[in-house]
């Protein structure tokens, strides 16, 4: 077995009994080159994984015991007097960076909800106050259960960041939400979290993720496909920077990182409102949010009936954020723009970026053939001043292209 490096970071990697848990042996590989992993084995985990192999891929032990290694309290013994030799495991966890459970099953997510430790792993949880990530691995209909939606809703509020699911095959036949993110990418999100962690202390980063909706009567709206997901991923890598970040977010079915101060809001107007009066306090500002151009004039308060010869709506333009924005923009902060063409995606952002001259313009093809709404995957065409021509991404995950944006920034 290896000897603990002191010099580089301290991964807990929890494996619980997710059908995915064979690929924490690949995890760790991947996690090993930039830090030292302590793999710890839930009872269920240890059917699916053999514990030789986690041992062999980290270089050390795998804990799998709350007792192990523990010494009895002799009979008679004064209260606080005897040191309990339990202690390695708790000693590590007090001196580890990063606590990663990967994969999380529904049963560990319930039980990190509500606090329980009966084993190592929930034990280690509680106890750890660094960062807790989790990457759920499980059956879209377990993914999307009441229990496990409120469960996800309660440990999003605390805290804890989720790495994935994705949406894809399952390991049962099924096809949706509950596929285990790569390990690559869980790997990547670490090495960023812990290269760049405290690399903005001090900066306050401004967000705007999601769609807009503005209504049409009391039961219609007028909308857009984006996810939000291009903007989360964006806040989340700021938060791996160390920065104080708000998010103001349309609607969206994603799970919030957990910034400081997250701004829920649904029309345009709400948005334009929000992100001016927070403008003046932020060092760097990312317009990610899809925001609807135009506005009905005026909305039914009452449903809309279906009518012979049709309904004519009248629309009006919503305001300009990313304008107002530039308008009001002071000399030190950055601003992060985007623009998403169906077509002649060069020639229209280029326009766009002329007419609104941001630090970053960030552009991607939607629509039919193309990567950017609702989908985990991007392909980018970045403007910024600082660079005589654009800069392209090709197709990579959100979270990666988060990731190269911020590093433009």
């Amino acid at each position: 077995m290896s000897k603990p490096s002191p010099q580089k970071p301290r991964v807990l990697l929890g494996v619980t009994g997710s059908i995915a848990a064979y690929k924490a042996v690949e995890l760790t590989q991947k996690l090993k080159p930039f830090a030292e992993v302590r793999p710890v084995l839930t009872h269920a985990g240890s059917r699916l994984v053999p514990e030789k192999a986690l041992a062999k891929a980290s270089g050390f032990p795998v804990w799998t015991s709350l007792f192990e290694g523990a010494t009895p309290i002799p009979p008679g013994t004064p209260g606080g007097s005897h040191p309990l030799a339990v202690v390695p495991h708790i000693e590590y966890a007090k001196s580890a960076d990063l606590v990663l459970v990967a994969p999380a099953s529904a049963d560990f997510l319930a039980k990190l909800a509500l606090g329980l430790a009966d084993d190592l792993l929930s034990t280690l949880c509680l106890y750890a106050t660094c960062p807790l990530w989790v990457a759920p691995a499980m059956n879209v209909k377990m993914w999307n259960h009441p229990a496990v939606v409120q469960n996800r809703e309660i440990l999003g509020k605390r805290g804890l960041r989720f790495l994935g699911p994705y949406s894809g095959h399952l390991a049962c036949g099924e096809v949706g939400d509950g596929r285990f993110a790569e390990p690559s990418e869980i790997a990547f999100q670490a090495q960023s979290y812990l290269n760049h962690r405290g690399q903005w202390r001090g900066r306050k980063v401004l967000v705007t993720a999601g769609p807009t909706q503005e209504p049409i009567d009391p039961v219609r709206m007028i909308t857009n496909r984006s996810s939000g997901k291009m903007g989360y991923a964006l806040a989340q890598a700021a938060l791996n920077r160390g920065a104080e970040v708000t998010l103001v977010t349309g609607p969206t079915r994603l799970i919030p990182p957990p910034v400081a101060r997250l701004v829920q809001v649904e029309t345009a107007d709400e948005m334009h409102r929000e992100v001016l009066r927070r403008l003046s306090a932020s060092d760097v500002v990312v317009m990610a949010a899809a925001v609807s151009d135009y506005r009905i004039t005026q909305a039914s308060p009452i449903k809309i009936k279906k009518r012979k010869g049709g309904v004519t709506l009248r629309l009006e333009k919503n305001p300009d954020i990313l304008a107002d924005v530039l308008r009001r923009k002071k000399t030190l902060q950055t601003v992060v723009g985007f623009a998403a063409e169906t077509d002649r995606l060069e020639e229209n952002a280029l326009a766009k970026w002329k007419r609104k001259p941001c630090d970053l313009l960030v552009a991607n093809r939607v629509g039919k053939g193309g990567r950017g709404f609702d989908s985990d995957l991007n392909e980018l065409l970045v403007f910024s001043l600082k660079h005589k021509r654009p800069i392209r991404f090709k197709k990579d995950l959100k979270s990666r292209l988060a990731e190269k944006i911020l590093d433009l920034v």
